[in-house]
């Protein structure tokens, strides 16, 4: 296996769409709240009760729930029963991957600011206030961001992701640097004023784990950033999800490598060699840390995958071994009665 071809600016930048400006000035909402769902299921519920139980009227806060052409566990009903008219619904006719959802998101969202919640995504009490807050104190923000807390398909608590805010939040100067060869932050957690995007232009067709990534790296280079005091978002892990289909694949490693020498090319600076290979490393060891998660529940498709970037990413006798290994136990399991290499057709976790 070899690594990928980097991509080039002009390869990217073909594939990212202009946000074209709001018409009028008049009646603008503060909110845009768009709610972006593909077969979110049974976690839908939630993301839309904890975005209602905020509701900040229509003049303030536009609601709105972008399907991205589910083929399972049509949302329109549950839009109907919870938001009894004040949640509005658009269907794409068919899916063309997350960045097109994201997409018409901003497209139809017609507020200052733009919230992009997925599905299976929720809010914590008295989010929409606290970054109102933000967004008065500090006028010129083109984004806000904040720790997320990660939480798995039963609400149970498993970790905190994002950038230690300054006391009581405030400026994050540093969050371009710190985007450069990892994301900081959460989709939950961040609302990017809509002129922003108008300004960077839209998420790109490129990539579906890690056009958010590449998104925030562009929007904190074009202004100021700031990030909230405390954890107001839910980010939620769970086997069903798109990520964990990307995982599986080992999707996530690929797009991330490549998003981080397109950040590198766009920031300009030459890197120095021993930089680029800490974050390679580490990238290695994020690989290897997943190979193993994975082969705990039995997936040896996704052991292997990510084992193979692992040892491509930084080839270590280690890796190595454990490439052979994991290729070893995925066609033992194979060639057995009944064998599963853990994953069905879908790509789901089995």
């Amino acid at each position: 296996m070899r690594l990928p071809k980097p991509l080039t600016l002009e390869e990217v930048r073909s594939h990212i769409p202009t946000i074209s400006r709001i018409s009028s000035e008049n009646n603008r909402p503060l909110w845009s709240v768009m709610i972006a769902t593909y077969n979110s299921g049974r976690y839908l519920r939630d993301a839309l009760e904890s975005v209602l139980a905020q509701d900040r009227s229509p003049e303030e806060m536009q609601i709105e729930l972008i399907d991205g052409g589910s083929t399972q566990d049509d949302p329109e009903p549950l839009v109907r029963e919870l938001g009894k008219g004040r949640v509005a619904f658009h269907r794409l006719v068919q899916n063309r991957g997350p960045a097109e959802t994201f997409n018409t998101c901003i497209a139809r969202a017609r507020g200052h600011w733009i919230h992009i919640l997925h599905g299976d995504d929720l809010v914590c009490p008295g989010f929409y206030d606290s970054y109102t807050a933000l967004m008065r104190a500090y006028p010129h923000a083109n984004m806000i961001v904040g720790q997320t807390i990660i939480i798995d398909e039963n609400l149970c608590w498993r970790g905190l992701h994002g950038p230690i805010p300054p006391p009581g939040g405030g400026p994050l100067p540093d969050l371009m640097e710190r985007l450069v060869t990892c994301q900081r932050v959460q989709f939950p957690g961040v609302v990017v004023r809509r002129s922003a995007y108008e300004a960077v232009g839209g998420y790109c067709a490129l990539f579906r784990h890690a056009c958010d990534w590449e998104m925030f790296f562009r929007v904190a280079r074009s202004g100021s950033v700031v990030c909230a005091g405390r954890p107001y978002a839910f980010y939620r892990r769970h086997g069903e999800s798109e990520t964990s289909r990307q995982v599986i694949m080992a999707e996530d490693i690929r797009e991330t490598y490549l998003v981080a020498l397109l950040n590198l090319a766009t920031f300009g600076d030459e890197p120095a060699v021993a930089e680029v290979g800490t974050w390679r490393e580490g990238l290695a060891n994020r690989a290897e840390a997943t190979a193993w998660l994975l082969d705990s529940k039995a997936c040896l498709i996704g052991r292997l995958n990510q084992a193979r970037w692992a040892w491509t990413l930084d080839p270590t006798p280690r890796r190595l071994y454990m490439l052979g290994a994991s290729w070893l136990k995925y066609w033992l399991a194979a060639a057995c009665p009944g064998g599963r290499r853990g994953m069905d057709a879908s790509g789901s976790l089995s």
